[in-house]
């Protein structure tokens, strides 16, 4: 009887303490993204910003909370002068005029831009962390003619302020 109580606390403590690590190894990631830089580069046709992404998610149009795949290795989101390059597991390349929306989510720690497409069901949301960062994706996305959701619009509107 005694050994079950001691393997119970056992597991508890070991589950505890990989939560605990898990926690503190993700808050890391997410600081780190916001403090890296927005890494611009100049092109024959102008400029290209690659934004810093903490993780990239494929995702259900419409649905922007459940993804089907998700990458917090290598995810990508470069603005080009003619196209948008992002990606989860590999990289996509699509002109502006694809994107069908750019919205703008937040919830604990994150600030995601999300982009969707004509004519394709899947979507695609990448964590910039930090606020600022996704209002100069927004703005950038916008002066390519890229339609905004009502939260895009108000992440532009708002001087000081986050993602809503």
């Amino acid at each position: 009887m005694m050994a079950g109580w001691i393997f119970t606390l056992f597991a508890l403590l070991f589950v505890g303490v990989g939560g605990f690590a898990l926690v503190m190894m993700m808050r890391g990631k997410l600081h780190a993204t916001a403090a890296a830089p927005v890494r611009r580069e100049v092109v024959p046709d102008g400029e290209a910003l690659h934004l810093p992404l903490a993780a990239g998610f494929a995702g259900i149009k419409g649905l922007p909370w459940i993804s089907w795949a998700s990458s917090d290795i290598k995810p990508r989101l470069v603005l080009h002068p003619d196209v948008v390059e992002y990606g989860v597991i590999r990289s996509h390349r699509l002109p502006y005029a694809a994107v069908s929306r750019v919205d703008v989510r937040r919830t604990a720690g994150t600030c995601n831009v999300v982009l969707e497409f004509h004519g394709r069901l899947s979507s695609f949301a990448g964590n910039l962390v930090d606020p600022g960062k996704a209002r100069l994706a927004v703005q950038v996305l916008a002066g390519k003619g890229c339609p905004l959701s009502p939260r895009a619009v108000r992440l532009l509107d708002e001087a000081e302020g986050g993602c809503q």
